[in-house]
């Protein structure tokens, strides 16, 4: 719930999203954005005007999101997690998300970023992790699989850093990564679009 602090008075319904308790809430220095963790291990990005989120969840903590903040210029999102791990979030991310297909980006470097995302997500969403390790598309496919094991230390999508408890982050490099529907067919087609 957002509250007037002259008045007291509430602004507009509660902000709806999370499936676990809320821990830590921020807002952003010029007051456009809400930015909130949760039990469910997820960061919420809201926008302060009309309350509705903006984009999907952010994802990559494994355990409850204790804290988040704001950077003051606006533009990273840090948050600390119950894993043991704090994580610095590109707030370009998400607007780039809400505007056309987003990278598939598990590294520090953009330029590690999947080719052609586009070619598997068909939509603006982006893709989720579950509990299992896949990185599943917005309807439902299968897209990438990454072991349990390596998730506490591992890169996000919108992560810029990753600072792990007693370990370096893993960072995996995409930008050569064939994928498709035909081996042959994904095979020359990356070839020829990634040059």
């Amino acid at each position: 719930m957002v509250w007037d602090m002259e008045t007291g008075e509430a602004l507009g319904a509660p902000l709806q999203g999370h499936t676990g308790s809320v821990n830590s809430v921020a807002i952003s220095l010029d007051g456009t954005r809400i930015v909130s963790g949760s039990n469910d291990r997820t960061i919420r990005v809201w926008d302060a005007h009309t309350g509705k989120p903006l984009g999907a969840p952010l994802q990559g903590h494994t355990h409850y999101v204790r804290s988040v903040a704001i950077s003051p210029n606006g533009t990273r999102i840090v948050s600390g997690s119950h894993d043991g791990t704090i994580r610095v979030w590109n707030l370009e991310f998400l607007d780039d998300q809400l505007l056309h297909v987003p990278p598939i980006c598990l590294s520090s470097s953009i330029t590690h970023a999947l080719c052609s995302p586009s070619s598997f997500l068909h939509t603006s969403d982006s893709p989720v992790q579950t509990e299992e390790g896949w990185i599943v598309g917005p309807d439902g496919r299968l897209l990438l699989w990454i072991p349990i094991a390596l998730y506490p230390v591992r890169y996000g999508m919108g992560n810029t850093l990753v600072i792990p408890r007693d370990a370096n982050a893993l960072q995996l490099d995409l930008s050569h990564f064939a994928h498709g529907t035909s081996w042959r067919e994904c095979q020359h087609w990356e070839a020829a679009s990634c040059s």
